[in-house]
């Protein structure tokens, strides 16, 4: 016998689906109309009337990971759907359900629990639901928001899952490589002022410029994703020329209109979906690398594969404050000064001590925004004989001085 419980304030709704249950389900089902001590719950209908009953099945999906949770979504709560998928939960109900859906899902969750976990979810049930009641809208993009975040994360195991997305996400508008985005507003005076989101500016930019192409964008506190599409003939975005004068372009239109700086990490192309959550942390990392050619676009295929050279510059991250010499970090694999000068530069496109100011810089870059050190006590840190010569540094790398950075707004996303 399989247990099922109904949290549902609504009287004449509860009364409704209690009277389904059993009448359908009598021979194999016991309905509990109130909690029982000890006794495992197998299917949970858990109404949905405002946004905290989302946290309740969250934290009642972590206390008992082997129910069926079916959330019961007011209709004036659609919006909020995409998080049946972000909880990973298989189906959906929207109120005043049928008679003949309720009875459907309820017979979909039995046989996951006998067939001990369905391999997948079900997009399809819960996304045709929530079109029928909504056909109005045809608002597709919060699901495909929800299932491009929990791709990104890795959650996306299998084919299965991947074609149910079909649904709500068509075939040729999967991305297939990763932008990360972060910045700074260079006068946040002027941004309250004029009341703009820099969010809301930078996809605009980008939109524009890529109007004829399939982009999509998901925000994250401190940085946001631009997922393209790059056609088949190219092999990086890299080698897509015009798409790099897009993006560029938006960068330097951006900075000269309203003062937003950027700076964007691009992974390598992946044909298969399942595996763009690799695009996003070569994003990333390419984000925080030492530019081979320019600060604002920095590729992921750009940065050293060489396990030596990665081994020195592994070494130069984590003593960057220290006096480093060529010959230290030469040491640390072997090799004579000249020969390593001219490997390092050849793969990091820097020669040594460019490479190890731009990593001060970037410590520099941290320090300014994260604590309330003075520019002289930073300048010290990072082995910087004046604060004179650290000043003049930080500006030739980051294009303002230490103070005028220090005045800036980072740009937070959402």
């Amino acid at each position: 016998m399989y247990s099922i419980s109904l949290a549902v304030e609504d009287q004449h709704e509860y009364e409704k689906l209690a009277d389904w249950i059993l009448e359908e389900f009598m021979e194999s089902c016991v309905l509990i109309e109130k909690e029982i001590k000890n006794l495992d719950v197998n299917i949970a209908v858990i109404e949905v009337r405002k946004w905290h009953d989302w946290v309740k099945i969250h934290r009642f999906r972590k206390r008992n990971t082997q129910c069926r949770i079916i959330p019961l979504l007011d209709p004036s709560l659609l919006y909020t759907s995409p998080l049946a998928i972000e909880f990973k939960l298989r189906h959906l109900l929207v109120k005043s359900v049928k008679k003949h859906i309720f009875i459907r899902t309820l017979k979909r969750a039995i046989v996951d629990l006998s067939n001990a976990g369905t391999k997948f979810i079900e997009y399809d049930e819960s996304y045709n639901q929530i079109h029928n009641v909504h056909k109005k809208e045809h608002n597709h993009l919060p699901f495909q928001e929800a299932f491009l975040r929990r791709l990104l994360s890795g959650d996306v195991k299998n084919e299965e899952e991947l074609i149910q997305s079909r649904y709500f996400l068509p075939g040729e508008a999967i991305p297939n490589v990763v932008c990360f985005i972060q910045g700074f507003v260079r006068c946040p005076a002027r941004r309250e002022k004029d009341e703009w989101h820099a969010s809301g500016l930078i996809q605009k930019y980008f939109r524009k410029r890529f109007h004829k192409r399939r982009i999509s964008f998901l925000p994250y506190r401190k940085h946001l994703l631009m997922l393209i599409q790059v056609p088949f003939e190219y092999v990086s975005l890299k080698h897509w020329n015009e798409a790099e004068n897009k993006i560029l372009d938006a960068v330097e239109a951006l900075e000269k209109e309203y003062g937003i700086h950027l700076y964007i990490g691009a992974g390598t192309i992946y044909r298969e979906p399942l595996f763009l959550h690799q695009s996003y942390r070569e994003a990333c990392k390419a984000r925080r690398t030492s530019p081979y050619e320019r600060l604002s676009l920095r590729y992921f295929e750009e940065i050293t594969k060489d396990e030596q050279i990665q081994k020195c510059t592994d070494y130069i991250a984590q003593y960057c404050t220290e006096d480093l010499s060529i010959k230290r970090v030469a040491d640390q694999i072997n090799l004579s000064v000249p020969y390593f000068s001219r490997i390092f530069k050849q793969e990091t496109g820097r020669n040594f001590v460019e490479y190890v100011t731009f990593v001060r810089m970037q410590r520099a870059v941290w320090l300014l925004r994260h604590t309330n050190h003075t520019v002289e006590w930073i300048a010290e840190e990072l082995g910087f004989n004046t604060p004179n010569y650290f000043s003049g540094t930080f500006k030739k790398y980051v294009g303002l001085s230490p103070r005028e950075y220090r005045a800036t707004e980072e740009i937070i996303f959402v």
